[in-house]
């Protein structure tokens, strides 16, 4: 066992993954091993990674066997792996006996990776192959279970499940998931039917219905809960309603989510000022969860940011959806370069601006905001001044930057000063939080002090959710929250162990494979929605974007590896080098899992052998026979497709490229006759021959 500290903690490695991660690297390796050595090793390795998974049919024995014949062709390979057999006896004996790992790496959930990088660990390739299949509703319902939001999610998401889509490997461009939600949404001809359970008496009061608490309350209310949602503005919906632009979220998609959890039963009291978080206890409610959201515009905190021209991003935005209708311009600057300040740049031309400048500390690549927003505003005509840090703001409207130290020249750059009719802070947001005077909660760098795990305040049956208790983020984020808050304040109402793991990434419905070639799903042409001429709606508050097409978004979504299914595992690659075919090739991503690199290739190295199959754990390849060919198929996409023979000796039907033929002469010794053989029968004829030759040999 080896251990690594790095800034005090101390980091485990298993002896175990380090072998398996070394032999795939030099199965990996082109020419690093020989055809003689390669299969021999690919048995080894796939043992171990058999180890790794916790499969019962791996052993010591089976293991120590594969080793020692590796070690007759490559003893320099198979010397560290005998080594680790002695020395980590007890890791080893652990893994297989007992499937524990004293570093806790191997035995993990193999969730998809889109699935877990979802804060709302929404069943993503379920859902997008649902819209493969033309089935929305089914691709709805899917959503419905871990979001009530999924319209809105699906237009204003920056994805981050598309970050950790393993196309991105494969092709280098990631399956185009967030607006598939919108379609299921959009397309739906049924919506879900949410049940309710029985009425368990206990009500509960929440503080802003943003996000958050619209998903605490969506979940609350299933669960029969009372719950009542209280808000100080005059509309539902929190920072998708204020913070974000209506050409990106129209109002009427967000009041139609609204209204089915309002349909549940929830109660929406809009104009209520809290006054103090302990007032919904004294009222008779069971349980409280703030959820207010971070609703006021940071400072710039340099000297001259308080005077008149100098605006909150957020505090602009809000006066925008409010209906006050602020002019701004002609030249406006804004400071930031997350989606928050995007959303300023680009509604700021809507609000009378011909000229808004971005200027932030560091360049495009390392900006926060989401890339396809980046790339909408510079196509509406926003500039991007990179690598500048304000330091003070001038009385005449003149503010300064200096060069930031991300630049590369900022040492011999001196500072620039300009000038601008309004200046936007878009940095970030913060709350105030007066109201928590008097109450044992306590708040640290502006936001709520609460368990990361249950959520729960200091003040007992009084839970923290959203951007309040983890800063502000995003909308999927504080959905995911949201789900939290709803299962802690169930347990402690009913006083039950909360099932946090109902929470964890989990496949929500067993959805078949779409079918798809294997240039599909290699492929490199990622779909995209057309949004309305950037000149025209640049002035226009009206929604941006056209409908995605749902036969667009069916096609896209055949590009899915479908990677709750594949696990990543390697096992069938590592089969197919053990019968010497090398027709499956893989690579490695991120956390050790393995993707199919290249579909084509079974085409031509295929034998249609089984072993593939015979060792993949969750069914993503299948090897069968139909309409006289013999079928292989990975996750939908079939890659190889050959024709039967029947075997002269047995009768059993063998697909083509494993015929072996076998020749004998005929009870005269005058004709040769030819036979076609199943591989099985092969072997036999082959043993029977030798066994003659062998008698023939004592004989003389």
């Amino acid at each position: 066992m080896t251990t690594e500290n790095s800034n005090d903690t101390e980091k485990k490695t298993c002896p175990i993954t380090d072998i398996l991660e070394n032999m795939r690297a030099q199965l990996h390796t082109e020419g690093q091993l020989s055809a003689s050595i390669r299969p021999v090793a690919a048995r080894v390795t796939r043992i171990i990674t058999e180890v790794t998974l916790g499969r019962g049919n791996a052993s010591l024995k089976e293991l120590a066997g594969a080793v020692s014949e590796l070690e007759s062709v490559a003893p320099e390979l198979a010397g560290s792996i005998a080594a680790s057999l002695k020395k980590d006896k007890t890791e080893w004996e652990n893994h297989i006996a007992r499937n524990t790992c004293s570093a806790g790496t191997c035995f993990l959930p193999r969730s998809a990776p889109c699935q877990v990088a979802c804060p709302a660990h929404i069943d993503i390739p379920s859902m997008m192959a649902h819209v493969g299949h033309g089935d929305f509703s089914k691709s709805l319902e899917v959503l419905s279970k871990d979001t009530p939001l999924p319209d809105s999610c699906g237009l204003v998401c920056p994805a981050p499940c598309e970050y950790e889509c393993v196309q991105n490997t494969v092709s280098g461009e990631p399956v185009f998931i967030r607006p598939m939600k919108h379609v299921a949404a959009r397309c739906a001809e049924i919506r879900p039917e949410l049940k309710k359970a029985a009425p368990t008496g206990k009500k509960i009061a929440i503080v802003g219905c943003g996000p958050a608490g619209l998903t605490a309350a969506y979940y609350l209310a299933q669960k029969g809960h009372s719950v009542e949602i209280f808000d100080e503005r005059e509309h539902p919906g929190g920072v998708m309603r204020y913070g974000i632009p209506n050409y990106r979220l129209p109002d009427y998609k967000l009041y139609a989510e609204i209204d089915v959890i309002k349909n549940l039963g929830v109660k929406i009291h809009l104009g209520y000022t809290v006054r103090q978080a302990r007032e919904f206890q004294d009222k008779g409610y069971d349980a409280t969860l703030l959820a207010t959201g971070m609703q006021n515009s940071k400072r710039l905190g340099v000297p001259g940011d308080d005077q008149d021209f100098v605006i909150g991003g957020m505090d602009f935005l809000s006066a925008v959806r409010s209906g006050k209708n602020p002019r701004v311009g002609p030249h406006v600057i804004v400071i930031g370069g997350g989606n928050a300040a995007i959303d300023v740049a680009m509604t700021a031309f809507r609000q009378g601006a011909t000229k808004v400048q971005m200027w932030y500390r560091r360049n495009r690549k390392q900006m926060p905001a989401n890339p396809h927003e980046v790339e909408l505003a510079l196509a509406e005509g926003v500039e991007l001044v990179e690598f500048w840090a304000p330091t003070r703001i001038f009385p005449d409207k003149r503010i300064e930057f200096e060069r930031s130290r991300y630049a590369p020249d900022a040492k011999t750059t001196p500072p620039v000063t300009v000038r601008a009719d309004q200046i936007f802070a878009g940095i970030g947001q913060e709350a105030d939080l007066g109201w928590l005077d008097g109450t044992k909660i306590e708040t640290k760098w502006g936001n709520i002090v609460c368990d990361p795990v249950t959520l729960q305040t200091g003040e007992p049956g009084i839970f923290a959710g959203g951007d309040i208790a983890h800063g502000a983020s995003t909308v999927v984020a504080a959905i995911g929250s949201g789900k939290r808050a709803a299962e802690s304040i169930h347990s402690w109402l009913m006083g039950i162990p909360a099932d946090f793991e109902s929470l964890e990434p989990k496949r929500r419905d067993e959805v078949p494979f779409l079918p798809s070639t294997p240039q599909q799903r290699t492929s490199s042409d990622r779909a995209h929605i057309e949004e309305n001429d950037p000149l025209t709606r640049r002035v226009s508050h009206d929604f941006m974007q056209k409908d995605w097409d749902e036969k667009v978004a069916a096609v896209e979504a055949e590009r899915c590896l479908r990677c709750d299914i594949c696990i990543g595992c390697g096992l069938c690659e590592l089969a197919c080098m053990e019968v010497g075919a090398e027709a499956l090739k893989m690579v490695e991503t991120k956390g050790g899992r393995m993707v199919f690199k290249d579909f084509t290739t079974p085409a031509e190295k295929c034998i249609g052998c089984g072993a593939c199959t015979s060792v993949c754990p969750t069914g993503a390849i299948i090897v069968e026979d139909r309409d006289g060919f013999r079928i292989t198929e990975i996750t939908g996409t079939i890659v190889r497709k050959q024709p039967l023979q029947v075997c002269s000796c047995c009768g059993e039907t063998f697909s083509a490229s494993a015929r072996q033929y076998y020749k004998t002469r005929d009870t005269l010794g005058k004709k040769v006759l030819e036979e076609m053989l199943c591989p099985a029968c092969a072997r036999i004829q082959s043993a029977k021959s030798m066994k003659e030759m062998q008698w023939m040999a004592q004989l003389f």
